[in-house]
């Protein structure tokens, strides 16, 4: 479990989703934040938020020239210097006091202390309310802009650390990969799921479990893009389904479940021999979103080609209406890699098909 979650909070650092740890003190949740931000060589600014005030994160007003300014602080100046790596690291965050807490919710939605923007990632900590100074739950308002990580340490792996060094028990990291194709192809699972489970759009829940993580319109696409970045950095399921649930609390485990049963086939191998694509309707729509995600993702040649061979068949067996959002995807991909001067390909005769239904399509957009 600890090194999933290690992997999960390298995902939300990638991704910059904001994340919460909750666990007891001790757990290593400082120390991973710490050993993180030293691997990716990035800036780590930690402020214990049951110590601070208001000013703190809203700036500390100075009159000037008839008006009135917001100073940020010298950790948000630090931050500032350090640009987009760099990493807020906000302890405590359920021991701050009521009264700091809507300076503090700027801080994590908008991203701005006072009237200054804050480029870096943000991770909290907090503690159960069992063992917390003074915690308090979180409001939804807050829990529903964090991804939460339940942080563990077995006695097993505490063991482990005390014999051959606690550094031991981090996995090793792949290093930083392009995500944005991945993340769009679970845009669409997610889209695909929430379309077929209308009521686990937004489920706000009541008492503590509004503090957690709990399914809304936001933390579905917080979910969307953990997902994303799992998938192009090669982690198992066990770490996505970490983000998923993460994201939107328990109802991740049915989306989950919901990609299980569709249970795709590998998107290169359809690429190879088109025949392999799935005959049921959810299955057939899905696979040819993977396979217009993994050819904007690789752009080559012959990926390129493979992608239109599998949509034309897809169109031979009838299914020309649930390939029309991959072609449309693989020529966003083509308009984009010309616009960034990239290898460009010409547009085959399979796509000829798909263009009047491309064009009504963005006619009904209008």
């Amino acid at each position: 479990m600890f090194r999933e979650n290690v992997e999960a909070l390298y995902c939300t650092l990638l991704g910059n989703i904001p994340v919460i740890l909750w666990g007891p003190p001790g757990v290593g949740k400082t120390a991973t934040v710490s050993y993180l931000a030293k691997t990716l060589g990035w800036h780590l600014e930690v402020v214990i938020g049951a110590t601070r005030d208001r000013t703190d994160f809203g700036g500390f007003p100075v009159a000037r020239d008839g008006s009135v300014d917001l100073v940020p602080m010298p950790w948000v100046k630090r931050l500032i210097e350090a640009g987009e790596r760099s990493i807020l690291f906000l302890d405590e965050l359920s021991s701050v006091p009521e009264d700091v807490r809507p300076a503090l919710l700027r801080v994590i939605n908008e991203r701005c202390a006072g009237d200054v923007y804050l480029p870096g990632r943000i991770v909290a900590a907090a503690n159960p309310g069992n063992v917390a100074v003074g915690g308090l739950d979180l409001e939804p308002p807050i829990a529903n802009r964090l991804l939460h990580l339940e942080w563990t340490l077995e006695p097993k792996e505490w063991a482990l650390g005390m014999r051959e060094g606690f550094d031991t028990l981090y996995p090793p990291l792949p290093d930083p990969k392009p995500f944005a194709h991945e993340v769009e192809w679970a845009r669409e699972m997610v889209a695909l799921y929430v379309e077929r489970n209308p009521l686990h759009a937004y489920m706000a829940p009541k008492g503590e479990e509004a503090g957690k993580a709990w399914p809304s319109y936001r933390t579905w696409d917080m979910a969307a893009r953990a997902l994303g970045v799992a998938r192009a950095l090669g982690f198992k399921e066990g770490v996505q389904t970490t983000l998923v649930v993460g994201a939107v609390g328990r109802t991740g485990y049915s989306f989950m479940t919901f990609l299980q049963e569709l249970d795709l086939p590998d998107p290169r191998e359809v690429m190879k021999n088109p025949s392999l694509l799935p005959s049921r309707d959810d299955r057939t729509y899905a696979t040819l979103m993977a396979v217009a995600s993994t050819t904007a993702g690789e752009w080559n040649a012959e990926a390129w080609r493979a992608a239109w061979r599998v949509i034309g068949y897809a169109a031979e067996m009838g299914k020309a209406d649930l390939a029309v959002p991959a072609a449309g995807r693989l020529l966003r991909a083509l308009a984009q890699a010309r616009e960034e001067r990239k290898p460009s390909f010409p547009v085959p005769k399979e796509a000829e098909r798909f263009l009047p239904l491309l064009n009504k399509v963005a006619e009904m957009r209008r």
